[in-house]
């Protein structure tokens, strides 16, 4: 049975839950898992079985801390030396780059999941065109870049590396029984007759869970079943608290911030418009687990997201309205990113209307289930791992 080590830097986020996934898939595929991640993941160590071996590495966010950094590497170093085994893959930018450093021209050969590539983002130029550089050189040392959706491919082709080194396994999510038991405090707050709006999201720059705060006055003025529920944990948690009481929203009894509690899936399903305001995506993973809950999506159009999400805002005719029998396979809406206004907009078409939202629900289950499986997810990974071992 072949030996393959998965390495990883993010605890918590998509990441995390895609390397749990592989990790608990693998198995069944003929695949022997090992994992190297960072000291802390309660989303993946609470949930890994004791059959796969884990190794803890110091592993810091950014590039700030050069020596830490050469300590990890130096660490992570000896795990792939000693681990004998037959093929490494890492996740994120960071994995990626101190797995392929240090096994560069050498045996076992490495595949990386950027799970959005680093130069992609609200980041400086400096910044952008030192990731671009690092990609481009570490591209040839690397055995197969596994690309979470086309979109990804495509920026990595347009920064100029090889169309042939890419390949495309979109991410998958578990499949959802339709009599899931929803987080009993969100039914709570929501009410007998409210419309709950949510976001579960890590609560970092690059979800923008700041844009649904300030859509948030204009959605619950304009209708009084409007419930609004920020859902996540993170380092922004302070700064957004602070943002919600500048515009009167603390003390307001349809506004709240709730702790993320796992699965994703007890909030979401409590939910009846998800809202995922992200400035940046490779192909998030809370679409996918959205649309396994049959929750209507509301999403920034960026990255691989319209690969997931079927959006009710394409193909509107000049009045505005829908083509007859256009509406069928939607699933949510796209808006542009850092849009308040248009976020607040796209929530308030779909609180009102209880009709369109279930048939948004019913599309998104059939779209996840036939498109979105963990089982297709790991079957395509499955498939690149035996191309590579050849």
């Amino acid at each position: 049975m072949p030996r393959v080590l998965l390495t990883f830097e993010p605890p918590d986020g998509g990441v995390a839950e895609h390397v749990l996934q592989l990790a608990l898939a693998l198995p069944e595929r003929g695949f022997e898992v090992e994992l190297a991640g960072p000291l802390k993941s309660e989303l993946v160590y609470s949930q890994i079985p004791e059959s796969v071996k884990v190794h803890r590495i110091d592993f810091r966010r950014g590039y700030g801390e050069p020596q830490a950094d050469v300590a990890s590497a130096r660490a992570l170093g000896r795990v792939m030396r000693d681990g004998r085994y037959d093929l490494i893959h890492a996740h994120s930018a960071k994995a990626g780059v101190l797995t392929r450093v240090i096994r560069a021209g050498r045996k076992p050969p490495v595949l990386y999941s950027p799970h959005c590539f680093p130069f992609i983002g609200d980041f400086s130029e400096k910044r952008r065109i030192f990731a671009t550089n690092v990609e481009r050189a570490l591209a040839p040392v690397t055995s197969r870049i596994l690309c979470v959706c086309d979109d990804e491919r495509v920026k990595g082709m347009e920064v100029g590396i090889a169309g042939k080194r890419m390949r495309v396994v979109h991410n998958g999510s578990g499949s959802v029984p339709r009599d899931i038991t929803p987080s009993a405090e969100l039914e709570q707050f929501r009410g007998d007759d409210g419309v709950l709006i949510g976001s579960v999201a890590v609560l970092r720059e690059q979800k923008r869970v700041d844009v649904l705060i300030d859509a948030a006055p204009a959605i619950l003025a304009a209708n009084p079943k409007a419930r609004i529920a920020i859902i996540g944990n993170g380092p922004l948690e302070a700064e957004l608290k602070a943002r919600a009481t500048q515009l009167g929203l603390v003390g307001e009894p349809r506004f709240e911030f709730f702790p993320f509690w796992p699965p994703a899936t007890s909030a979401l399903a409590a939910l009846d418009v998800y809202v995922l305001p992200s400035s940046w995506e490779a192909f998030p993973i809370g679409v996918l687990e959205a649309m396994a809950c049959g929750t209507p999506q509301v999403a920034t159009d960026v990255g691989g997201t319209r690969e997931a999400v079927v959006d009710g805002y394409a193909g509107l005719g000049p009045d505005g309205g829908h083509p007859a029998g256009s509406v069928a396979d939607e699933t949510g809406l796209l808006i542009p990113p850092a849009d308040h206004r248009a976020l607040a907009k796209a929530v308030l078409d779909l609180v009102p209307d209880a009709r369109r939202r279930q048939a948004m629900a019913d599309a998104s289950r059939r779209r996840h289930d036939t498109r979105f499986t963990i089982k297709q997810m790991a079957d395509g990974v499955a498939e690149a791992y035996r191309d590579v071992l050849g």
